[in-house]
C-alpha cells in the first residue's frame, strides 16, 4: 500500500509547501505540535506533517482509500498551478482586480473540502450524533403500529451507529455533487479580498492543519458550525502563502455596501494587530500542527535558547 494513501493529509501538502523553505532538495517547514500538553517546535518535511493515518478510509464503498483519491484529485490538485497563478497575479500584476469568476469557483472548492475534511468538522457530526439518533428514533418509533412496534421496537432502540459510520455519512453528504457545489456557490458569492502581507518579512502569514478560520462579528467562537455559512456576519480568512491571504464577507452584511470596491480587489495590508490576530487564531484552532514560515519561526526558536 502507497505510504501516499496512508498518510492521509487534512491539508494538501502542495498548499504547506508554499509556507515552506527548501532544504537539501526538501520542502522544510517550521512545525509547531500541541497535542494538549506542552507545544514542541521543529523543523519536518512537509510530507510528514499535517496527516492522519488511514483517517479517510471508508468500508461503504468497494475502494477503502476512495476519499483520499478523491481528494487528491479533485481538491488537492488546484492547490497547484491554479493557486500559483492566483498568487503570481497577485504579485506580478499591475492591476488591482485580481479575482475573476474562475479564480473564485477555484478557491471556493479548496476552502469548502478544507472545512469539512478536518477533523474539528467530523468531530463536531460525532458529538450531535447522539441527539440526532435519538430524535429519529422516536420518530419511527411513534409512526409504528403495534404489531411492528411489539416485533421491532426493541430492535430500533438499540440501534447504535458506530464513529467510522457517522463519518462515512458525513462524507457522503458533505461532498454529494449537489450539496458540494451548494456550499460552494454561497462562498463564491460573497465579497472577496486579496491582502498582501507588508510585514511578510517579519511577521508572515502563519497556517495548520485547519487553516481555514471562520469568525463572526461580534462573537468570540471561531468555527463554521459556530457561526455558519449564511450567516451575514460571518467572515472567512485563508492564507494562500506567508505573503498572501484572501478575506471573505457577505454581501448581505455590513460590507455590503463597499462592495463594488472591495470585490475580487488587492490591498496591502499593513495592519500588524490583524495579522498577528489571524495567526494566533489559525494555530489555535489547529488538530495538532500548526506551521510557521520563516523567518519568523527562527526568531521564535531563538528567542527560546
Amino acid at each position: 500500500m502507497g505510504k501516499e494513501f496512508v498518510n492521509q493529509h487534512i491539508v494538501p501538502k502542495r498548499y504547506l509547501d508554499r509556507f515552506a523553505s527548501q532544504i537539501d532538495g526538501k520542502s522544510i517547514i517550521g512545525t509547531r505540535y500541541y497535542n494538549g500538553s506542552k507545544p514542541k517546535l521543529f523543523l519536518k518535511a512537509t510530507s510528514d506533517v499535517g496527516y492522519i493515518k488511514n483517517y479517510y478510509d471508508v468500508t461503504d464503498k468497494d475502494d477503502p482509500k476512495y476519499w483520499e483519491h478523491f481528494f487528491a484529485k479533485e481538491i488537492d490538485t488546484l492547490c497547484g498551478t491554479e493557486m500559483e497563478h492566483i498568487i503570481s497575479t497577485t504579485t506580478l500584476s499591475q492591476n488591482t482586480s485580481i479575482l475573476n469568476k474562475h479564480n473564485k469557483e477555484i478557491l471556493s472548492k479548496v476552502i469548502v473540502a478544507q472545512m469539512m475534511r478536518v477533523p474539528s468538522s467530523i468531530d463536531y457530526v460525532k458529538e450531535i450524533y447522539p441527539r440526532i439518533e435519538r430524535q429519529v428514533k422516536n420518530r419511527v418509533l411513534s409512526v409504528l403500529p403495534s404489531p411492528l412496534m411489539d416485533k421491532y421496537g426493541d430492535t430500533v432502540r438499540n440501534i447504535r451507529m458506530d464513529e467510522q459510520w457517522q463519518k462515512e455519512q458525513f462524507l457522503n453528504l458533505s461532498f454529494s455533487p449537489e450539496n458540494f457545489d451548494k456550499y460552494c456557490r454561497l462562498v463564491q458569492d460573497r465579497i472577496w479580498i486579496v491582502f498582501v502581507n507588508k510585514f511578510r518579512n517579519n511577521m508572515p502569514f502563519a497556517t495548520s492543519d485547519n487553516p481555514v478560520l471562520i469568525e463572526g462579528i461580534g462573537k468570540k467562537e471561531i468555527g463554521l458550525f459556530s457561526n455558519g455559512l449564511t450567516n451575514p456576519a460571518t467572515c472567512i480568512f485563508y492564507p494562500l502563502s506567508p505573503a498572501i491571504a484572501i478575506a471573505s464577507y457577505s454581501k448581505q452584511g455590513i460590507m455590503g455596501i463597499a462592495a463594488n470596491d472591495l470585490d475580487g480587489k488587492r490591498i496591502l495590508l499593513d495592519d500588524l494587530k490583524y495579522i498577528m490576530d489571524k495567526n494566533l487564531k489559525i494555530i489555535e484552532q489547529a488538530y495538532q500542527h500548526s506551521f510557521i514560515p520563516q523567518p519568523l519561526f527562527d526568531e521564535i526558536i531563538n528567542g527560546k535558547s
